[in-house]
This record gives structure tokens, sequence and C-alpha cells, in this order.
């Protein structure tokens, strides 16, 4: 199993944070979708991949069809 790998660029206009799964795939996120997850509403991607998080306790999950990315929410919104 590939683990998700999260990194995190700060630009003028705010943080761009990209988690990826290998050469598999990769969810972009802009500073809007972050607040779309935090509220649980779906948002799509640069790449057009239209993501439904699911928040539960501290852990976020992010599907796209079979794709998914679960890690620490208190470590996205840092």
């Amino acid at each position: 199993m590939e683990r998700t790998k999260y990194s995190k660029q700060t630009y003028s206009w705010g943080d761009l944070r990209t988690l990826r799964k290998g050469n598999s795939y990769t969810c972009v996120i802009h500073p809007e979708h972050l607040v779309a997850i935090n509220r649980q509403e779906a948002f799509t991607d640069e790449q057009g991949m239209l993501w439904h998080p699911q928040i539960d306790g501290d852990a976020v999950t992010l599907r796209s069809g079979n794709y998914s990315f679960t890690m620490s929410l208190t470590q996205l919104n840092a």
C-alpha cells in the first residue's frame, strides 16, 4: 500500500497543499478547498476531480471515485 505524501507551499495568495499517492494520483488543495474540507463540502480540484471530504475526529478522508486520502485534519490545517 502506498503512503500519502503531504506537502505545503506558501505563496502570496495563500498556501497550496498537495497530497500524493506515489505516481498513482494527486489532490491539489487551494485555500478555498481547505475551507470546503473543514465544512465537509465537496470540491473540484484543479485537475477536475470531485473530492468528498469526511471528518471523523481528527482524521479527514478525501474520496474521489476509487481514490482516497486519509490524514490528520490538524496537520492539514497547520
